[in-house]
């Protein structure tokens, strides 16, 4: 059963082109979590057009830090501290020799690696938990809420 729940992210994003050629793309991203939530470490991977040869970047705090990934045409945005409450912004500039509309379509989906510990999402709550133990021994008398992005894609 899918139980409807708000996205703990929200992504603003703007992609523009320059008069000098350059793909501009500034991403606002918001975490919608409770104020007083734990601290996460988040990752944001961010597709570019295919012939990136450089980026420059403005980040909105000190101790993010993003980076151009030739390998796997993505640009990393790590963020070691994000607070529910907060927003946190970056703009990138891909230098993309001769950047043309059909590529500024291949800035993609933003895939986000984060877990969320002492939350769910979906504000599932276990009330009762029968173990079947498999081995003899005590049993553990405890279960842990969280919430990890196995597959959370955030669209541009």
């Amino acid at each position: 059963m899918l139980i409807p729940s708000a996205p703990p992210f929200r992504l603003f994003p703007t992609i523009e082109r320059d008069s000098g050629g350059k793909l501009l793309m500034y991403l606002k991203l918001r975490c919608d979590l409770p104020p007083k939530s734990a601290a996460i470490n988040l990752c944001a991977s961010i597709p570019v057009p295919k012939g990136s040869v450089s980026m420059s970047l403005e980040l909105s705090s000190p101790d993010q830090s993003a980076e151009l990934k030739l390998q796997s045409r993505s640009i990393e945005w790590s963020i070691p501290r994000f607070t529910g409450g907060t927003q946190l912004s970056a703009l990138f500039k891909v230098e993309v020799p001769g950047l043309s509309p059909s590529s500024m379509m291949e800035v993609g989906p933003v895939a986000l690696s984060f877990e969320l510990p002492k939350l769910t999402v979906s504000g599932l709550q276990v009330r009762f938990l029968r173990l079947s133990p498999v081995q003899p021994g005590p049993a553990q008398r405890w279960v842990r809420y969280v919430t990890h992005s196995d597959s959370y894609i955030l669209r541009i």
